[in-house]
């Protein structure tokens, strides 16, 4: 659920929209979110690594280090032409980072491999 902070505005605002407006929204959106899963569009394991609020203890910034030592780590290995299995670079990501869930290495990756295609595609026009 969407968090919306009390206000303390007199005109029962927040921001450009009402409490209710609010809540309206997030139960759009949460109602979409849900129909995804259902329809098997989006996975929960994937959402859950993707979006984080805050960091909290620097645990999140630690697997994030982690992640981007394992995407150079493994960018480094191909320009080398080695092979790397996905398998390497979870235990790569995992040896800095002990405990960082699968889902969220993978997307991480997946996440910068899309950058790295859509950069150097950019780049050949």
């Amino acid at each position: 659920m969407l968090f919306v902070p009390p206000h303390v505005d007199l005109d029962g605002q927040s921001g450009l929209w009402t409490r209710e407006q609010h809540l309206e929204m997030d139960n759009r959106f949460t109602a979409a979110v849900e129909a995804a899963f259902q329809a098997r569009h989006e996975s929960r394991a994937v959402a859950a690594a993707t979006v984080r609020i805050g960091y909290r203890n620097g645990k999140q910034r630690a697997e994030e280090a982690a992640i981007e030592a394992g995407w150079n780590w493994l960018r480094k290995n191909m320009s080398e032409g080695k092979d790397v299995t996905s398998a390497a670079v979870v235990a790569f990501v995992r040896e800095r980072c002990p405990g960082v869930d699968h889902a969220c290495i993978r997307e991480g990756v997946r996440r910068r491999l899309m950058d790295f295609a859509s950069n150097a595609v950019g780049s050949l026009a």
